[in-house]
């Protein structure tokens, strides 16, 4: 059986591999307009793969920080910020989806 770390790691790889693939679709179509004006500012600087990968980095540090803060175990940090930005990872790809498809926006 897989940790919870294990799992977290997969969720957000995952995670990270959808919105960034979906982000990619959605602006090749034109439809894309980023919600995060960090990652709007990471992503105009550095560009589309590399500024949304720097963006996934800030979330893990927002993530982390407070946990880390209340006396979290690496582990328990470690987990938390996988499985944190791989679940909004997963989250913007389903709304990437949606606005490409027409449902959304």
């Amino acid at each position: 059986m897989p940790s919870r770390l294990a799992a977290a790691v997969a969720l957000l790889l995952v995670g990270a591999g959808a919105d960034i693939a979906s982000t990619y679709v959605a602006v090749s179509g034109g439809q894309y307009v980023e919600g995060s004006p960090v990652g709007a500012a990471l992503i105009a600087t550095f560009g589309l793969v590399p500024g949304m990968l720097f963006t996934k980095a800030a979330g893990m540090v927002l993530i982390g920080i407070p946990v880390a803060v209340a006396g979290g175990t690496r582990r328990l940090v470690a987990t938390l910020m996988c499985a944190g930005v791989g679940a909004l990872s997963l989250a913007t790809a389903m709304r990437n989806l949606l606005l490409v498809t027409g449902v959304w926006g």
